[in-house]
């Protein structure tokens, strides 16, 4: 029994450990079970007491022991599966068993008997049962029926019982079975002492059992040793994974209040379980308030909470959806029921057979703002918050597709408000920005919700308007509300404390469909408005095809125009002056455009007044002046040339330029003519419109020696007031005075009264315009000396004029 207890005892080390450990204990075992077989077996026959002497052989008495051995190691090798269950004792039982029988005729062998050893089939038969049965029962107590558990003490004392009573039972058996003839001798010389045989093989077995049981007991008392530390360990490790855990949950928690996002965690039944201080901050709930709290009850508008349960519930069964993993702008409530937009993006978590969901929410009422701000710049003018010029062409295009579709006709208005300038010139663009907000709002008033008001710009408004389907009905709809505007915006302005009447000029265009391009309509609008103003203003016109034309060959020869400086394609014509003896005094400059892409020489007559509206007058003068002065030059060297004067004319704008007399010094110091050769032609308005500025320029070119002549002299409104004052040289007559002067007593008149004038301020006077020898005759009996026509030459280019004077 106690050997049977210490094999159970090295059994259960043997599973309680692994690898190396584990077969050393299985080793260690199934020694001691099989020693234990072993020597119960041959001690057993020791005691014997037989009729006979026998000798026992020790080769065989040591070979013996080995079937204890082996099938015991056998058995405990099954054991050493994770679980025991029934077959592994029964397998287990059964090898354990054969050893226990196996042994004991191995032992009975040792006896060397002649005649051999008979034995009782039927007992060596129950003794074999008696060895396997018992061995079973014995696994099965200690196992308890199979299972992980290592064997209880209890367990392992009756099993070890159960094994050391059948070893004996065995043995019992087989001798009462066995037969030993009567004339059996031993066959085996040696002689033997069976009590010190058994003495020595009870030392050794005990001594055996005895280092078995310490090792057991001090394995035992180093995995009791073990396992206390093992469980000092885990409750450490369980303490500090208990602290990393909240140490993870205290940072993930700073993580998600520091998150610049609100973050929502929510179950599966759509409860919060997760709200960090954004969200508190944008929601309005507390921590503590929202945790546990329906989100849906929360944060989702009462119209998008069905949505929210069926989405939910719809992932939660089939486990798809399209708004995971996406970033969606929707609209989110605050507590005090304030609805505002968010983006919104949501992820799934799936944990223990539930699934959780994060919500990561970000107020974007700001970047809306800013969206719709952006959008207010892009496509509204600031001032009036009217459509611009973007979003009309927009619009423009939308009416022309719906007129197409529809085949109704829409009319474009072009508006102009009169006289803009001036106001914004006079009172400030303070006060004009004032009056463009009030026509603007009373431009609204005037049409239907679906029809646009848009400004370009300026004073410039655009009105596009849906009509009738017949052309007449809608030209006369378009009519009445044209008529309604203007009414409207002839009433007073309140600018502060100022009050201000205005009139608009509206110019108007039918159009079906996309027959004409937007850029076409917006021109014709803008032409139909134009012709309004040049028939008084305040009036209402439709477009007219002809005075388009006009329009667009006048912008044709704007391009042209700013290019021909720079292509050189100005030339001076001369137009000679002579006195009353045929003698030549000088000439007067003429300007010539030479246009060598049409083929035409363009008089002063068509382009200057467009190059004053474009501004090119000043540097087209200049270089006027330049070429007329580098002339004068050339002419010094002449004995016939020499003495002449050239006469050039000067615009309003080039006079007005507050260095007009530097440029001039500079361009006589630059061509080296001399300053009394220069006259300057002043035309009437230009002198008067600032005559102390005008007086002041002449008095500093005087000083130089330049000389001046007023021009068109009869055709304004001349102040003898002022004229006595400037500083002139002499006066020109105009040609439509001297035109008719024989047959017109009127102009006859005129002249005789400007020439006594002119000799009572002590000027001289020239005639122009002088074309037969009736006009000059009459001129000089009136007393004018100087003339200029086409009696004396036409305007010529330089070669022919210097031709002229050398014929003489």
């Amino acid at each position: 029994m106690l050997g049977s207890f210490a094999a159970f005892a090295h059994g259960r080390h043997m599973r309680e450990s692994s690898g190396r450990s584990a077969h050393a204990w299985m080793f260690a075992g199934a020694s001691t079970l099989g020693l234990t077989i072993w020597a119960t077996h041959f001690i057993g026959i020791l005691a014997f007491h037989l009729p006979v002497h026998v000798d026992y052989d020790p080769s065989l008495a040591l070979l013996s022991v080995l079937p204890a051995i082996v099938f015991t190691l056998l058995g405990f090798y099954v054991l050493r599966e994770p679980v025991v269950g029934v077959r592994q004792i029964a397998e287990s039982g059964l090898l354990i068993g054969a050893g226990i029988s196996l042994t004991q005729y191995a032992c009975m062998a040792t006896l060397q008997l002649s005649p051999p050893i008979g034995y009782s089939i039927q007992l060596v038969a129950l003794s074999a049962a008696i060895a396997v049965i018992p061995s079973c029962a014995a696994l099965l107590v200690v196992y308890r029926g199979g299972g992980a558990k290592p064997p209880s003490l209890p367990h392992s004392a009756l099993g070890a019982a159960i094994i050391g009573l059948a070893i004996p039972a065995v043995h019992y058996t087989v001798v009462i079975g066995m037969h030993i003839p009567s004339d059996s001798i031993s066959t085996f010389d040696v002689l033997s002492e069976p009590r010190f045989m058994a003495m020595l093989i009870l030392l050794v077995t005990l001594f055996w059992f005895g280092g078995g049981i310490i090792a057991s007991l001090f394995d035992h008392r180093m995995v009791r040793q073990n396992a206390e530390a093992l469980e000092r360990l885990q409750g450490a490790y369980e303490v500090l994974e208990e602290r990393a855990q909240q140490l993870a949950k205290d940072r993930s928690r700073l993580v998600l209040d520091k998150a610049l996002d609100a973050v929502i965690n929510i179950d599966s039944a759509g409860r919060v379980t997760e709200w960090n201080a954004e969200a508190e901050h944008v929601f309005g709930y507390p921590h503590d308030e929202a945790i546990g709290q329906p989100v849906s009850d929360l944060i989702i508008p009462a119209i998008h909470r069905e949505a929210h349960g069926s989405g939910l519930k719809h992932f939660l069964e089939t486990g798809g959806a399209n708004i995971l993993g996406k970033r969606t702008e929707t609209t989110a409530l605050r507590k005090d029921g304030a609805e505002f937009p968010v983006e919104l993006t949501v992820t799934a978590v799936h944990q223990k057979d539930e699934t959780f969901f994060s919500a990561f929410v970000r107020d974007i009422t700001d970047r809306k703002l800013a969206e719709q701000q952006i959008h207010q710049l892009a496509f509204y003018d600031a001032l009036t918050k009217l459509p611009n010029r973007r979003l009309l062409l927009d619009r423009l295009q939308q009416a022309l597709s719906a007129s197409a579709r529809s085949g109704q006709h829409g009319a474009v208005m072009f508006l102009d408000i009169d006289n803009f300038k001036n106001l914004n010139d006079t009172k400030g663009h303070d006060t004009g920005d004032l009056l463009l907000v009030e026509v603007a709002r009373r431009l609204e008033s005037c049409v239907r919700d679906g029809d646009t008001v848009a400004r370009l710009g300026g004073d410039e408004f655009v009105v596009v308007l849906e009509l009738a389907s017949n052309v007449s009905v809608a030209g006369a709809q378009a009519e009445l509300v044209a008529e309604k505007i203007r009414a409207t915006l002839n009433l007073p302005y309140q600018l502060k404390d100022y009050m201000y009447h205005t009139t608009p000029s509206i110019g108007i265009v039918l159009f079906n469909g996309n027959l004409e391009s937007i850029d076409d309509l917006l021109k014709h609008a803008d032409t139909a408005m134009y012709q309004a103003k040049t028939r008084g203003r305040n009036t209402i016109c439709f477009y007219d095809p002809v005075m388009q034309a006009e329009l667009e060959s006048r912008a044709e020869m704007e391009g042209e125009l700013r290019q021909a400086l720079a292509r050189q394609q100005f030339r001076l014509h001369y137009q000679i002056q002579m006195d009353s003896l045929h003698r030549p005094l000088g000439a007067e400059v003429l300007l010539r455009w030479e246009h060598p892409g049409r083929g035409t020489t363009y008089l002063p007559a068509q382009f200057i007044a467009l190059s004053e509206e474009i501004d090119l007058i000043v540097p087209i003068g200049l270089w006027v002046l330049q070429t007329a002065c580098a002339q004068l030059k050339v002419w010094q060297h002449d004995a016939l040339t020499r003495d002449l004067t050239l006469a050039v004319n000067v615009s309003a704008k080039q006079f007005r330029q507050s260095d007009f007399v530097a440029q001039v010094q500079r361009v006589l110091l630059n061509s080296g003519a001399k300053p009394s050769h220069l006259k300057l032609e002043l035309t009437e308005s230009m002198v008067l419109e600032n005559v102390e500025d005008t007086i002041g320029k002449m008095r500093e070119l005087k000083l130089l020696g330049v000389s001046f002549s007023m021009d068109d002299f009869g055709t304004g409104y001349s102040s003898l007031q002022y004229l006595k004052r400037l500083p002139l040289d002499q006066i020109k007559i105009d040609r439509s005075f001297v035109r008719d002067i024989t047959g017109d007593p009127n102009d006859a008149a005129i002249v005789q009264a400007i020439i006594a004038m002119t000799e009572a301020l002590g000027l001289n006077v020239i005639a122009e315009g002088v074309e037969t020898e009736e006009q000059r005759e009459f001129l000089e009996s009136r007393g004018c000396h100087a003339f200029q026509g086409y009696l004396f030459g036409k305007p010529v280019p330089l070669e022919q004029f210097e031709k002229l004077l050398h014929q003489g």
